[in-house]
């Protein structure tokens, strides 16, 4: 073999080219880094900036130890498996249908808040109704999930550097407009509003298992990917809320980029929603194919019944009324994210005690003082999402 070349890996019935550490903190960041950053600054202005940047620091580090967690059970395993399969392998076939119908209401959830968003977005920028501009994103989305993978993966990638760009040069230019007074506002009657969207927007749950099956070999490897795939977005986000937040305070509107309009015109105001469009289309092309491979692969559905039920099902809820952008990112991020990763504890759990696999070499040696933090904040996040739902 040549040194240029790369060596393939079967992974869910295609050969694919192994990933270099490089290539898979991309994937992990690049998952990461979507729409859910266009949230956080109204979280963010509602609470004060000063806790808001405390929240998205240490919910970040706690996302980071989930996602080490998830790295052991996938280095622990011999076969390959995305979160459903690790969990009916090691908790059994209970496990995997729950894991499933979180994983499948997640991703509902987060194709519904893409389509609301991207109609907004859209409407910003050329006018018009935003359920309309809505309905022809979703009809272009649906084209592309439905062509399959190879489309969708050239797209995402291409989209996803775009992104990361547009995110910082906007935050260095809104940095140079920062006024004080925003830094220091608190409202502690709202404390608990960012808990939610600020988990929805750091989950990369699905591209750990990928990572890790494109990327075979040293486990040391596969841990600095997931340590530095995480860092990079939490420094984003920071970055990306300081300036906004710094810049409109009280007045930033649930999309972010939408309440620029007010202040800015000309370019700024173009890459702004630019930014968000893309951001949020990058995310419905990545999720919407994902859930298509996992009702396929996993659910053995039919492949044309798996792309109708993804196609269909969000925009039917959007018809039917559900268009609270920030809303529906926080049930997403505060309840079922929040269960899914106290169940990859338990997951993680048993896989140390029943892998297949030594794991010694991946470092992970004080699992408790990792777990436990995951373990607090997220069922934190869920019972707080559960009681507010109900109040």
């Amino acid at each position: 073999m040549l040194k240029n070349e790369k060596s393939v890996v079967l992974h869910q019935g295609v050969y694919k080219q192994t990933a270099t550490v490089s290539e898979a903190v991309f994937m992990i960041t690049g998952m990461t880094i979507g729409a859910g950053i266009l949230g956080l600054p109204y979280v963010v202005a509602q609470v004060g900036l000063i806790i808001g940047l405390i929240y998205i620091l240490v919910l970040g580090l706690v996302v980071m130890m989930l996602n080490l967690i998830i790295g052991e059970i996938a280095v622990r395993t011999k076969e390959n498996f995305q979160i459903p399969g690790f969990a009916g392998r090691y908790l059994g076939c209970w496990a995997k249908r729950l894991m499933s119908l979180i994983i499948i209401l997640t991703g509902y959830g987060a194709l519904l808040a893409y389509i609301i968003g991207e109609g907004e977005a859209l409407s910003a920028m050329f006018g018009g109704d935003k359920v309309w501009w809505s309905i022809c994103f979703w009809s272009i989305g649906s084209i592309l999930i439905w062509r399959g993978l190879q489309t969708v993966k050239n797209v995402e990638k291409i989209l996803s550097m775009v992104v990361i760009g547009l995110i910082v040069g906007l935050s260095l230019f809104l940095l140079d407009k920062f006024h004080p007074a925003n830094f220091f506002y608190t409202d502690l009657t709202k404390l608990f509003l960012p808990y939610g969207v600020i988990l929805f927007a750091l989950n990369a749950t699905p591209a750990i298992a990928e990572a890790h099956a494109l990327l075979p070999g040293s486990q040391k490897h596969f841990r600095k990917a997931i340590i530095i795939g995480g860092l990079i977005p939490i420094g984003v986000y920071l970055l990306f809320v300081l300036a906004v937040v710094g810049f409109l305070g009280v007045n930033t509107t649930e999309i972010a980029t939408v309440g620029l309009n007010h202040q800015f015109g000309g370019w700024v105001y173009a890459c702004a929603n630019l930014f968000a469009a893309l951001a949020m289309g990058t995310g419905f092309l990545g999720i919407g194919i994902a859930l298509k491979q996992s009702l396929i692969w996993d659910h053995k559905i039919n492949r044309y019944l798996a792309e109708f039920a993804v196609i269909s099902v969000p925009v039917i809820l959007f018809l039917f009324g559900f268009r609270s952008f920030v809303s529906i990112l926080d049930v997403i991020g505060g309840l079922f994210i929040g269960i899914e990763a106290v169940l990859l504890v338990a997951i993680a759990y048993k896989a140390r005690k029943k892998g297949d696999l030594d794991a010694s070499r991946y470092g992970l040696n004080n699992f408790w003082l990792v777990a436990i933090p995951v373990l607090l904040f997220f069922s934190a996040a869920s019972i707080y999402t559960v009681v507010k739902l109900f109040h």
